[in-house]
């Protein structure tokens, strides 16, 4: 049973002052009316996360859909949070709702099982080529490894596009979630550890970001940071889809590696 105000300061964890009063009021009374409150207010988390995510999930849904799904999750995240936990509801919100639309991606089985197995060859001819070459492996030398031609190699990425997408959005949430577990023990203290591997996890990330080229840098922020679409991107850049495709996996295959060799030890 979710305390009350009284036995929980504070809901929201927001500062003093500014805690959503309907939040508060609802988490006392259940009212239905107060909740499609809530729900009409935090109903932009749904829509930024969708529209972050729109590029793995524009081959199958209409963003609409995908919308709705994070609105259905929004619905189950107000009844179930717990103030008690002291973590901002926003934050709660933000992290169930990508998880859920990473789910139900994952649910629909859009992507052939060719590319999926592409997608896993490359990716793991990239870890253990990088651990030999104690560098980042070129695609003339990935091409050679796997003895196929530099063409075949790009005709790939292009097609994984999608794939190597999910896989970095799922390691990603993934991540976030295992910080997310380290910051509260069950008595609210904070644990010693969580701060270090925090600190960590921006290293690694910082480090994944320079690994990159200036030109593959420039569509991962366009990509992530400016919401641009691909084809979109491709007018930045005056290049084709294709060409922004095949440097956004090899960009993706690069941050991938690197935080999952650090996940790993």
């Amino acid at each position: 049973m979710i305390l009350s105000g009284e036995k929980c300061k504070n809901l929201t964890n927001e500062p003093e002052g500014k805690a959503n009063p309907l939040l508060d009021q609802y988490l006392t009374t259940r009212d239905l009316e107060i909740r499609n409150q809530l729900v009409l207010h935090y109903s932009y988390i749904a829509k930024t996360v969708a529209l972050q995510m729109r590029g793995i999930s524009s081959n199958y849904a209409q963003l609409e859909d995908i919308v709705n799904q994070g609105i259905i999750t929004l619905i189950d995240c107000i009844e179930k949070f717990d103030p008690c936990k002291e973590v901002k509801f926003e934050s709660y919100a933000f992290m169930r709702i990508r998880g859920s639309i990473i789910d139900f991606i994952r649910k629909q089985d859009w992507l052939p099982r060719r590319v999926r197995k592409t997608a896993k060859d490359i990716s793991a001819a990239y870890e253990k080529l990088s651990s030999q070459l104690m560098r980042e492996p070129n695609t003339h030398e990935l091409a050679e490894y796997l003895d196929i031609s530099v063409d075949v190699i790009y005709k790939h990425y292009g097609e994984m596009t999608r794939s190597v997408m999910l896989s970095f959005e799922s390691l990603l949430d993934n991540t976030i979630n295992n910080i997310f577990s380290l910051e509260k023990c069950n008595d609210g203290q904070e644990l010693p550890e969580s701060g270090i591997f925090q600190e960590e996890m921006k290293k690694v990330l910082v480090e994944a970001i320079d690994s990159l080229t200036d030109r593959e840098r420039m569509v991962v922020t366009l990509y992530y940071y400016e919401n641009l679409k691909l084809s979109e991107i491709s007018k930045v850049l005056e290049v084709s889809e294709s060409r922004v495709c095949q440097i956004h996996s090899k960009a993706i295959i690069k941050m991938k590696t690197r935080i999952e060799s650090y996940m790993k030890g």
